[in-house]
């Protein structure tokens, strides 16, 4: 009509609607193809990395460090391979003054570069769960002070932690293990108990290698390392950890193995470092220490009771020596086994505490008796006798013991504080570590 527009549907033929109907088949058929090929490109992604290593350790000899695959051979000229490690510590705990050890968990980190893994760039990188099957080389660390030691994927609890490692596109491989370890520690020293400072090494090394062959260095710079710990202490208990230094590429002797297995030149690479242990709280031994002068002024204290009342007396000076004498065995308790040279201030400080809680003891018994012996001087004194035989010089100086209260009640508590005053000025004189004793 004039004025007005219409739209409508044009009118197909048959032949036309034929026509239609087969190009939307088609394109739900090109759909679906297009569907299954993204899965099957998926698929293909998922198996590639199996395959590109499959590709790269088709010649590949595991037994050859990366080096001397570089020189063709196994020749002793080859240039050394260089491992990057470093230990992310989680946790240090169990520290055993008894057995000189503690623990630590966390993760083992170990880098290094492997021209032969080199692979197209178009990957990012390769991911596996574990280092066995792989079929490439692999430096064997190992943790030369270690009493136990549980690494990687192993069974149990070490089953869930696992293991990573990575290859990138230029070679690089990255092996990350959780650990579990033990470390004996033969810097403990407890002469300055309880205001010691312990001092431990913590070293890694390859004992399979010689320095020839295979130089270790810590990942980690000791300004990085020294910035973590600042945001994020180590402790354990009463115990905090701070790193003192660390040194790489240290060449140290192969001890425990018998010389027929050990490399030629009798030494192996590895990478220390020294840490020390402060005691964070001092809890247990200041309350050791409050407890002992507390008890030693307990003891005083008897000296204001009358002597007649014996049991009270003498059971508080008792008392007083065996629960001193108590925390002095829990001291050695807690210690190794000691040699007869080793001097600990916390024990000396003990047994001269014990020794006040003694004469305290002794004190009464000598009150005691000049009160028997003064009593029976009286009774000997009569106003017709003012002199008797038997009241000699001798037993008159005895019997003044029975004011023998009135003078320990001034000079006991100065005698014990200037015993402390001393204690703590040879306090810096007890033996000690001053660092790490090496390895």
């Amino acid at each position: 009509k004039t004025g007005a527009c219409t739209l409508r549907r044009p009118r197909l033929s048959p032949h036309g609607r034929a026509l239609a109907t087969a190009a939307a088949h088609a394109e739900h058929r090109g759909a679906t193809r297009s569907t299954m090929a993204v899965f099957a490109l998926a698929t293909v992604a998922a198996v590639s990395q199996r395959d590109i290593l499959s590709n790269l350790t088709a010649s590949y000899d595991a037994s050859m460090r990366p080096g001397q695959a570089l020189e063709g051979s196994c020749a002793a000229e080859a240039a050394p391979d260089r491992v990057n490690v470093e230990t992310d510590v989680s946790v240090i705990h169990t520290i055993n003054q008894v057995s000189k050890s503690y623990r630590l968990d966390g993760y083992l980190i170990a880098s290094w570069s492997d021209p032969r893994l080199v692979f197209d760039a178009s990957c990012q990188r390769l991911h596996f769960g574990a280092m066995k099957g792989l079929g490439i080389w692999a430096p064997q660390l190992n943790f030369p002070h270690a009493r136990s030691l549980t690494v990687g994927g192993g069974s149990g609890k070490m089953a869930a932690d696992g293991e990573s490692v990575y290859i990138h596109p230029d070679g690089k491989v990255d092996w990350i293990r959780a650990m579990h370890v033990e470390m004996y520690c033969g810097g403990f020293s407890f002469g300055k108990l309880p205001y010691d400072i312990q001092y431990c090494d913590f070293s890694i090394a390859s004992l399979g290698s010689s320095p020839q062959d295979l130089e270790l260095y810590w990942l980690v710079s000791n300004e990085m390392l020294q910035m973590k710990v600042d945001a994020d202490p180590f402790t354990s208990g009463e115990w905090a950890a701070h790193p003192v230094s660390r040194q790489s590429n240290q060449s140290i002797p192969i001890l425990g193995i018998p010389p027929a297995l050990r490399n030629p030149f009798g030494a192996t690479s590895a990478v220390t470092m020294c840490f020390s242990l402060t005691r964070s709280s001092y809890t247990s031994s200041t309350l050791t220490i409050l407890v002992a002068v507390l008890l030693v002024l307990a003891s005083w204290s008897g000296f204001f009771i009358s002597p007649a009342a014996a049991p009270a007396r003498i059971a508080l000076a008792f008392l007083c020596f065996l629960m001193v004498l108590n925390n002095l065995y829990a001291v050695y308790r807690s210690l190794p086994q000691l040699q007869s040279d080793d001097r600990v201030w916390l024990s000396d400080f003990l047994i001269g505490t014990m020794v006040f809680n003694f004469v305290a003891l002794l004190e009464y018994a000598a009150v005691n008796a000049g009160m028997r012996l003064k009593a029976n001087l009286d009774k000997q004194d009569k106003p017709d006798k003012p002199a008797s035989k038997f009241a000699s010089s001798v037993q008159r100086r005895l019997a003044d013991c029975a004011r023998l209260d009135e003078v320990m009640r001034v000079f006991f508590p100065l005698a014990y504080f200037l015993y402390m005053g001393i204690m703590y000025a040879v306090l810096p004189l007890y033996p000690h570590n001053e660092g790490c004793i090496g390895i």
